[in-house]
């Protein structure tokens, strides 16, 4: 009893939790073995050893004794603890200062997201700024390139314009990297980073899209920067990664401004989107859309096409949109577009041309079919009156067989030879049929040969090889 006394007067003298178990199990131990020995002999073989441990135990009391003794010394005339002493007990109120000697625990650093990539702190003698952002969003990246080889005048499908090279050929299509990140709950921003190569083989960099987007509500959605105009149906479904497209290539329809397109599928300045309410089981959805629109080819600033710096007028082009996804026919998008817009012609033969650009479109596409069917009326008028109208549209048809999708697409496109600001003039027509392959599930290999009809020009032919991935 009188050993057991002691530990618990140790154990309130603060002699550590380990030093005390240590001593139960050798107490312990030597108890058994005690036992042991006097059931075998009825000797204690362990008997010495237990009065040394009761000796070094009254030793240690003696030793606290006079710590405690030092210490109470040192508060009552505010000395400084000498080294090795024990700091006051834990017990003391949490609202005083804390003590010179006893320096205060470092604060508990701010709680970082799960998602966050941990930013690794500047070197201290660094006079850079390390941008460094301890909990801040963090970027994600996706890749997408596609690798073709093309044999024919029609064989190209987004790099350049018809007839660019009579010769076959392997090429790089677009190193497309799409980034994207959440700054909060509402706000977001994406970007997309390609490279291109055209005639000159040499890789170009562009960013074909930026946009930071704030969406408190799924009534009402605002995106600043670069984005794709809501110009019908495929312009928005499907961007700069082949890999998502069915057939190898755009509708000539919607060609980039720079390969030839004759339609402002990019647009710099603001777009808003949302869902209209009591709209019920039809879904439908608005946009409306401000942009500097595209400068005329030829220009001094054309550059891309885009007016991504510098605008060439103080008109700006207006977008509307309207659509309906219809709950009953899951699959199913309806909709339509009118945009307004000035252009000014590189030539200067006119001061400038009204353009309006009206689309309807119908698509069903589900995991087996795809079904989508365009058209737009692209209408040129000059301050004389002239006017000029261009339709385009195109049909594509295809549907799934495991990891087979054979695709017909049949495009129309009349735009009149002497229209002052189109890029491409002339009919652009004919069928295309292919056959795309997923024997990955990010990877997919392409085939698919046009024929297109061109107003006073021979026929052409093209065979495409594609394969396109994403990483």
């Amino acid at each position: 009893m009188e050993l057991w006394n002691r530990v618990s007067k140790a154990l309130r003298a603060t002699v550590s939790y380990g030093e005390l178990i240590l001593f139960i199990f050798t107490a312990l131990l030597l108890g058994t073995s005690s036992a042991r020995a006097q059931t075998e002999g009825g000797q204690h073989p362990a008997a010495d050893t237990t009065k040394q441990l009761i000796d070094r135990l009254t030793s240690a009391e003696a030793r606290i004794q006079q710590l405690e003794s030092e210490v109470a010394g040192l508060k009552a005339s505010g000395g400084v603890p000498v080294p090795g002493a024990i700091p006051p007990a834990a017990t003391e109120s949490s609202s005083a200062a804390p003590s010179a000697a006893v320096p205060p625990a470092p604060a508990s650093p701010a709680p970082v997201p799960q998602d966050a990539t941990p930013v690794p702190a500047p070197p201290e003698e660094s006079h850079d700024h390390m941008m460094s952002l301890p909990g801040g969003p963090v970027l994600h990246i996706r890749g997408f390139f596609d690798f073709d080889f093309d044999k024919g005048m029609a064989a190209q499908n987004l790099q350049y314009p018809v007839g660019a090279t009579p010769n076959s050929t392997f090429r790089a299509g677009e190193f497309d990297l799409f980034m994207t990140s959440q700054l909060s709950s509402n706000l977001s921003f994406l970007a997309e980073l390609v490279f291109g190569v055209d005639q000159t083989n040499v890789f170009d960099a562009d960013i074909e899209r930026f946009e930071l987007t704030y969406r408190p509500t799924k009534y009402f959605e605002m995106s600043a920067g670069r984005y794709h105009t809501s110009i019908g149906y495929y312009n928005t479904a499907f961007h700069h990664g082949t890999w998502f497209s069915t057939a190898t290539g755009r509708p000539f329809m919607y060609y980039w401004e720079d390969s030839g397109g004759v339609l402002p599928v990019h647009e710099v300045g603001v777009t808003t989107t949302g869902y209209v309410p009591g709209s019920g089981k039809f879904d439908l959805h608005w946009v409306a859309e401000i942009g500097n629109g595209s400068a005329e080819f030829g220009s001094p600033n054309y550059g891309d096409g885009v007016e991504t710096f510098a605008s060439d007028r103080n008109r700006k082009d207006l977008n509307f949109a309207a659509y309906s996804k219809p709950e009953w026919l899951p699959g199913l998008q309806v909709g339509g577009s009118f945009l307004t817009g000035d252009l000014i012609p590189a030539s200067g033969i006119v001061p400038k041309v009204n353009q309006t650009i009206s689309s309807v479109y119908a698509v069903f596409i589900n995991s087996k079919w795809e079904f989508m069917n365009e058209a737009v009326l692209l209408h040129h008028q000059i301050p004389d009156g002239r006017s000029y109208n261009s339709p385009l549209s195109y049909t594509q048809l295809s549907h799934a067989f495991g990891k087979y999708r054979p695709y017909f697409r049949f495009q129309e496109n009349n735009i009149p030879n002497n229209d002052p600001v189109a890029e491409f003039t002339g009919r652009y027509e004919g069928p295309s049929v292919g056959l795309r392959m997923d024997f990955f599930d990010y990877a997919a290999l392409k085939l698919q040969y046009n024929r297109i009809y061109l107003r006073d020009a021979a026929t052409q032919n093209g065979i495409e090889a594609q394969l396109a991935f994403t990483f």
